[in-house]
C-alpha cells in the first residue's frame, strides 16, 4: 500500500485539492488528485459528493468491491442525508461535511502523527 501520510481525493473543485494538499503537506504528508477512475495505492480516498453524484457514487461501488482495505470517505453538504445514506449503501467507509475533510485527512491517514516525530 502507498504511504499512510498520503491520501487521494476525487473532485472538481480545486479549492477542495488545494486545501487539503496544504494542509497535508504541513502535517508531512501529501495528497493526490485524481483524474478519471484510476485512484493511486493509497490506504485513504476523499470523494467529493457535491458534483457528478451518480458517477461518484458508481466509483465507490467499484471501488469498494475491488478494494475492501480501501477506506472511503464520502464529503457534501452537511444537510444532504439522502446523498449520505447513498453514499453510505455504495460502500463509503463514512460521509463527512465539506469542511471536515482536512481533520478527518490528517487524523485517518496518520500524517499528523508523523509530522509530530
Amino acid at each position: 500500500m502507498g504511504s499512510p501520510g498520503t491520501v487521494a481525493l476525487v473532485s472538481d473543485d480545486l479549492m477542495f485539492a488545494s486545501q487539503l494538499g496544504t494542509t497535508m503537506r504541513r502535517a508531512g504528508g501529501s495528497a493526490v488528485l485524481v483524474t478519471g477512475d484510476s485512484v493511486p495505492d493509497v490506504t485513504l480516498l476523499f470523494v467529493d459528493l457535491n458534483a457528478a453524484v451518480e458517477a461518484r457514487l458508481g466509483l465507490i461501488r467499484r471501488l469498494h468491491d475491488e478494494r475492501p482495505d480501501l477506506e472511503i470517505v464520502g464529503f457534501s453538504h452537511h444537510g444532504d442525508l439522502a446523498l449520505r445514506r447513498r453514499a453510505r449503501a455504495s460502500g463509503a467507509t463514512r460521509v463527512v461535511n465539506n469542511g471536515s475533510i482536512q481533520a478527518v485527512a490528517l487524523r485517518r491517514s496518520g500524517a499528523a502523527a508523523a509530522g509530530s516525530a
